[in-house]
């Protein structure tokens, strides 16, 4: 068994060859050798717009440092 938590509202388990997670109160499963798909059915249920004002993005200062 493994487990990715990727949002506080989001855990997807992998278990006995299926991916396992809950939408809405309801445990959905789909066949772990299809990630690709798997990865679209989620997304299309968690994407949501970001935030216009997302303090998480805005707590560091740009600089002009290059890396090489």
């Amino acid at each position: 068994m493994s487990v990715l938590s990727v949002l506080t509202d989001l855990t997807v388990w992998c278990k006995s060859g299926s991916f396992i997670w809950r939408e809405d109160g309801c445990e959905i499963s789909h066949p772990a050798d299809d990630p690709v798909g798997a990865a679209r059915m989620i997304s299309q249920h968690y994407r949501r717009p970001a935030a216009e004002d997302d303090s998480e993005v805005m707590d560091f200062a740009p600089t002009d440092s290059l890396r090489d």
